[in-house]
């Protein structure tokens, strides 16, 4: 029989996960209706992207912020803000939805709300849940979050094909209602903080560094955005980025704790491995569509459903990593998983361009297997290695961290792609091989950069005994590495 206490934690489990469910789940319904909103608003297809690019921006931007708020209202109430607005914006865009300025706001406040509570989701399950068992809880938070984006797209094409667009947003609405009250009713509140001194010099710094920068790599994709625009705001962004770092760096409690960084150990070497695990994601995300559907000439249909088994292979390991980690023998899977992500992706580049589907589909599960067995994982021991106090601190560094080194990274791939498909083609080779060869060559930079964070994972992963730091004391844990 569950006691009490079992059952309170997988309420808070269920509340917590369901709130950053419907996040996820709805954004990735959206992103495939950009051929719905040039349609039903009669917009350009660069007008409607903004649809899609405002909740990413929106996110990006509140994300280096979410610890200061953490800092005055606490955890559970800056997730349960987060739950809040996510939930009012619902409501607003299942009403006014035929009003693309609305729309355009809902996105970009639903963005906000991502911004609080992803960073926020896995380290309120860690205050909750033992390091005995945060592997098996990191696996179900992270099996959930990839079906989503599997079910999503199915989702909002069912929607938009049998129903109306409002339907969307009202969904939205009793799924944040419950997790609203599961989370204000079952997780425990803690006295803020309060160590940070709110400086407005320093957030404009920061929101302004942050805006530009991704503003930037937003306009870079865009046709119809002269070239010296994305670039002037890169710079200018890289400018109060570094002006930022400086002053906050003379302060006692930066906004920030880039100082995590420094510390020697396991979390620095994680969030390294973890912003290369999400650069090569994202490039992968983009050189592979282009792949099936500009070289191999299938159709997005197709190509779409060849990323269903790569998420439910990755739910599945995920989950099966979480149960390894827990078990402590040997954190060697997580190598094992991060050679298996670098050869499935080096395998995309000796493909032929008659390769069967059923090759590819292989090479999509092997693939998730990988990811599911490293990426979480690493996450997991690296926010494990930091004290309860500054696991949010961590938390939100290293998520922003990667989601700007991911734009640039995809970035940078677009402007290679562009570049070097045209010089292919200028020796006379067929546009399509030309493609093909851009993208080979993508391919085999994603997979040897994974291949270079090998000898990282080896030396975390070295040891079978390591220590969490809670309370301020070292802990020690099965299947950890050292802390500090």
């Amino acid at each position: 029989m569950l006691s009490v206490s079992l059952l309170r934690r997988h309420a808070v489990l269920l509340a917590i996960l369901l709130g950053a469910f419907t996040l996820v789940l709805t954004n990735s319904a959206f992103n495939l209706l950009l051929p719905y909103f040039t349609e039903y608003y009669d917009i350009s297809t660069t007008a409607g992207g903004w649809i899609i690019a405002l909740y990413m921006l929106a996110m990006t931007l509140t994300m280096p912020l979410a610890s200061l708020i953490v800092d005055r209202l606490g955890r559970k109430r800056t997730y349960m803000l987060g739950i809040c607005i996510y939930g009012v914006f619902s409501v607003l865009g299942a009403l006014l939805h035929s009003f693309i300025e609305v729309l355009l706001l809902v996105r970009f406040m639903h963005g906000v709300a991502a911004g609080l509570m992803i960073p926020l989701s896995l380290v309120l399950l860690f205050d909750v849940y033992g390091p005995e068992v945060r592997g098996r809880i990191t696996g179900a938070w992270g099996l959930l979050l990839m079906l989503a984006p599997a079910a999503g797209p199915t989702l909002g094409g069912f929607i938009i094909q049998y129903g109306r667009l409002e339907m969307l947003f009202w969904l939205n609405v009793p799924l944040a209602l419950f997790s609203l009250m599961g989370c204000g009713r079952v997780i425990q509140a803690y006295t803020p903080a309060r160590r940070k001194t709110w400086h407005p010099s320093s957030v404009i710094r920061l929101v302004g560094a942050v805006g530009a920068l991704s503003l930037g790599v937003q306009l870079y994709a865009s046709p119809t955005v002269a070239p010296w625009i994305p670039w002037t705001l890169i710079a200018l962004g890289v400018v109060l980025l570094i002006r930022f770092i400086r002053v906050e760096n003379a302060r006692d409690e930066p906004l920030i704790r880039y100082s995590l960084l420094r510390r020697k150990g396991v979390f620095p070497l994680t969030v390294l491995i973890s912003t290369i695990q999400d650069c090569v994601m994202f490039g992968v995300i983009f050189a592979l569509p282009l792949l099936f559907q500009e070289v191999f000439q299938w159709s997005p249909a197709l190509s779409g459903a060849l990323f269903i088994p790569l998420s439910i292979s990755t739910s599945l390991f995920m989950w099966i990593g979480g149960n390894l980690l827990d078990r402590g023998r040997s954190l060697q899977f997580i190598a094992w998983g991060t050679l298996l992500v670098s050869i499935s992706i080096l395998s995309f580049s000796f493909l032929p361009v008659g390769a069967s589907v059923w090759i590819i589909g292989v090479l999509m599960v092997c693939r998730g297997m990988g990811v599911g067995l490293s990426g979480m994982s690493i996450s997991a021991i690296g926010l494990q290695a930091l004290p309860d106090e500054d696991m949010h601190e961590g938390s939100v560094l290293s998520t922003t961290i990667e989601r700007l080194a991911s734009s640039f990274a995809v970035m940078g791939m677009t402007l290679y792609y562009d570049m070097r498909s045209q010089w292919l083609a200028g020796q006379g080779i067929a546009v399509e091989l030309a493609k093909w060869g851009a993208i080979k060559e993508i391919c085999v930079g994603l997979g040897c950069a994974i291949l270079l964070t090998l000898p990282l994972v080896l030396l975390i992963t070295r040891k079978k005994v390591g220590f969490i730091v809670q309370n301020g004391k070292q802990t020690p844990v099965q299947g950890g590495a050292t802390g500090r």
